[in-house]
């Protein structure tokens, strides 16, 4: 009886859950927290492109000149 249960007992004959995915799996969860958080604390990514988008307008409708425009664009580049 007992040689009948182990020989067909599940995961006793290499078989079995890859347990390599939970690791992976947290590994993966706290990589993607960590740039969710990183981007809300910088701003954004679309709210320095909006920047940007903003002072080329400037630019290009004259309101601000050549060195205006890139001092201000160096600014926003440090950010």
């Amino acid at each position: 009886m007992f040689t009948t249960i182990a020989a067909t007992a599940p995961y006793w004959h290499g078989g079995g859950f890859p347990f390599f995915v939970f690791p992976a799996f947290f590994f993966f969860a706290f990589l993607v927290v960590f740039v969710v958080f990183g981007v809300l604390r910088r701003g954004g990514w679309r709210a320095r492109s909006d920047a940007r988008s903003v002072l080329a307008d400037r630019f290009a409708r004259g309101d601000i000149d050549a060195e205006e425009y890139r001092s201000r664009l160096s600014e926003l580049s440090r950010k």
